[in-house]
């Protein structure tokens, strides 16, 4: 906990309630930090608290979690494992107001430190158990069917989707769209097809792809298509992961499912790559879980090491948010420092992302270093 503390920035909360009143950014080049004291402490609802861990606790089922009030308060006041961004003033006593804000800090932090906490135990626990498995056919990442809704009057998309059914028989791989649907034939990915819906006359079980998961696939698909001599000496294959209950999850990472596994076999080497095309404006930073999933990952292959040493595990965000609309992270984070984090701008780099991330995966500056 103390070696990779816990960051809260409280920056953005203070801007979007001062903007909600009508005041301008706060002039501020440098973010300061502080942290709870006792003289806080004496003004917090240890009560109010300890219940708002307890219901965190419960919405994530973690009934083995035990919480002792007792102990609150000596962990807020112990900074050694957390980071708290916030101007000094706002810890000044000046309001009573501001004890609100203090209270909400206090709980912010402890269900942060909850969530590490247990998921620390639940790894450290788990990590006997790893082990890596051969994909087969029977694994629940694989479509047999697909299950179409459409009402009984449209003949001609039901007369399309048998269409599309004998292409896919004859053994035929080309995209294909008609009225909203699309069925993207690609034929390094593990079943065919994968379909993306931009129409309300058409539902499909199981989920079709969002436009961010289709964008990957076509940019993927484009760059296999025109980068033919980058794979003489290397194979490569995509699987979408399915969701809770039948794909590959984390837990470490805030039960983490990331769309899409991509193989890449080079050099005698297996690089498993977990991919998830999002946007970035719901996440919580840099720190966010889902992108420092990147160095988590790095545990696990540690850990499976002496079972395969030749597997590289590697995480990747494809983001499909602009880079000018989270320049904010961190105080001003320049696109190097994201694709640090192996986060990539799948709009802005759209003709150069897919090269780069391959380069990131076989640990090169260059995709053809």
């Amino acid at each position: 906990m103390k070696r990779s503390r816990i960051t809260l920035d409280w920056y953005p909360k203070i801007q979007a309630l001062a903007s909600a009143r009508g005041q301008g950014p706060l002039q501020s080049a440098v973010r300061e930090e502080g942290r709870i004291t006792e003289r806080h402490l004496a003004f917090l609802d240890l009560d109010e608290i300890y219940f708002s861990l307890e219901r965190f606790k419960s919405e994530r089922a973690w009934y083995n979690l035990s919480i002792e009030k007792q102990l609150l308060g000596d962990l807020l006041t112990d900074a050694s494992w957390y980071v708290l961004y916030i101007p000094k003033e706002e810890l000044e006593f000046r309001l009573f107001e501001q004890v609100r804000r203090w209270q909400e800090i206090a709980v912010t932090l402890l269900c942060k430190y909850c969530d590490r906490y247990y998921k620390l135990r639940k790894a450290e626990f788990e990590k006997d158990h790893l082990e890596y498995r051969s994909l087969n056919e029977d694994d629940d990442n694989f479509i047999d069917d697909y299950l179409f809704l459409i009402e009984q009057s449209r003949k001609d998309i039901v007369a399309k989707l048998e269409e599309i059914k004998t292409i896919i028989e004859s053994g035929e791989l080309r995209n294909f769209e008609f009225q909203g649907l699309t069925a993207i034939m690609f034929g390094r990915h593990l079943y065919q097809p994968l379909i993306y819906i931009s129409s309300d006359l058409i539902e499909v079980r199981p989920v079709s792809l969002n436009e961010g998961e289709r964008d990957f696939v076509f940019d993927l698909q484009e760059f296999c298509t025109e980068n033919r001599t980058f794979f003489k000496d290397k194979e490569l294959y995509l699987l979408r992961n399915m969701t809770r209950g039948h794909g590959i999850g984390f837990f470490e990472a805030g039960n983490f499912y990331p769309d899409f596994i991509l193989w890449l076999l080079a050099d005698d080497r297996q690089y498993i790559n977990f991919v998830d095309p999002k946007g970035l404006r719901n996440l919580k930073g840099p720190d966010d879980s889902k992108i420092a999933f990147y160095k988590t990952i790095k545990t696990v292959e540690a850990d499976l090491k002496e079972q395969d040493p030749s597997v590289t595990l590697n995480s990747f965000i494809i983001s499909n948010t602009r880079l000018p609309e989270v320049t904010w992270w961190n105080g001003g984070m320049t696109k190097e420092e994201f694709e640090k984090r192996h986060v990539f701008f799948q709009q802005e780099d759209k003709d150069i992302y897919i090269a780069r991330l391959l380069a990131r995966a076989l640990g090169r500056q260059e995709i053809w270093g």
